[in-house]
This record gives C-alpha cells, structure tokens and sequence, in this order.
C-alpha cells in the first residue's frame, strides 16, 4: 500500500504540451479575419446643413440651383424634368454655384445616395439638403 511519502517520492510523467495546434488556430483566425475585412476607403461627401431661417425667401438666389429630387432618377431644375446622365451634364456646367437638394414625397433614399454619388464624382464643393416639408393648404 502506498503511503503519502512514497507517493511524493514519484515523479509525475509530464505530458508535454504541443504548439503547434494552437499556431494552426491562431493562422486560421488571421486568414479569416483578413479575407472577412474590407480594405475599401469609405468615401464620404462633406453637406452643410441647413439653417432654419425666420424670414422666410421664396426665390433662389442666382448663384444657387434647387434641385428637386422628384423620385426614380428623375430630377426637377426650374421646372423642368432630368434624368440621371442629363443632371450630370447640369451639374457639371454649374461648377461655381451652390446646389440645393431638396427631395420631394416620393424620392428614395437610393435616389438620394445616387445623386450624391454623383456630386462627389463631380467634386462639387457647395452641396447642402434642404429639410422637407409637406405642403399643405392650411396657414397657421
């Protein structure tokens, strides 16, 4: 029978430990992670916001464009109707003038995002949204 001196006395067979599978896992992590990220730069387009002003100026001045975004690429200058491609060539023959984008009831988000794509394809340097408003017939 073995006593507790003697069970002391032997030595414990280690069981050595392997690196190897823990060095498989770790590349195994670092190959998913990189194939997982996305290595694409964000870009962004720089809008100034809007100023809630207390009177009220119904025309533009000549050197802004409001641009209504109506809804499905189509787009409304003066009351006249552009597509994508021809507010494009709008766009680009009015390089110097601030652009205000005002979007109508029906117009998406996705049609929001295509025309600021758009500008900053343009590098169009005077962007700003306008807040929408419904109109309606009842003064306060």
């Amino acid at each position: 029978m073995p006593t507790l001196s003697n069970s002391l006395k032997t030595k414990r067979r280690r069981i050595p430990i392997s690196l190897t599978p823990l060095i498989d896992v770790v590349f195994i992590l670092l190959v998913f992670f990189m194939l997982a990220s996305s290595f694409e730069k964000h870009r962004s387009v720089e809008l100034v916001p809007p100023k809630e002003s207390k009177g009220k100026s119904t025309q533009p001045k000549t050197d802004q464009i409001i641009l209504l975004l109506v809804g499905n690429d189509r787009f409304e200058v003066n009351d006249q109707t552009y597509d994508l491609d021809a507010i494009h060539t709008f766009l680009d023959e009015r390089r110097d003038q601030k652009i205000l984008i005002k979007t109508g009831p029906d117009a998406s988000l996705q049609d929001l995002v295509s025309l600021l794509d758009l500008t900053a394809s343009l590098s169009l340097p005077n962007i700003a949204l306008l807040p929408f408003r419904e109109q309606s017939d009842e003064k306060p």
